[in-house]
């Protein structure tokens, strides 16, 4: 992601400029102690969705097209924390 949209307040806010990479977030889980961990996605988000919030946010959603276009979704997260053992 461009360090201009990280940076950005208001998509901070939106929950764009925090977004974690789906690996990253695997990884964040397993070290938190889930396992079988499954994310789903229901919706991948397109340039067009971003365009306006990009440009209320003061981005050139052109030059952000590469790093945002189909790279962001909503998804159903799902794991198990396993049993202590006794």
């Amino acid at each position: 992601m461009p360090a201009e949209l990280r940076r950005n307040v208001e998509l901070w806010v939106g929950c764009v400029a925090g977004a974690l990479d789906e690996t990253d977030y695997r990884e964040k889980l397993a070290r938190a102690g889930f396992a079988d961990v499954e994310i789903e996605p229901w919706r991948v988000y397109a340039m067009a969705d971003a365009r306006d919030v990009l440009v209320a946010a003061g981005l050139d959603p052109e030059a952000a097209a590469d790093a945002a276009d189909g790279k962001f979704a909503s998804a159903f997260i799902r794991a198990r924390r396993p049993a202590a053992a006794p």
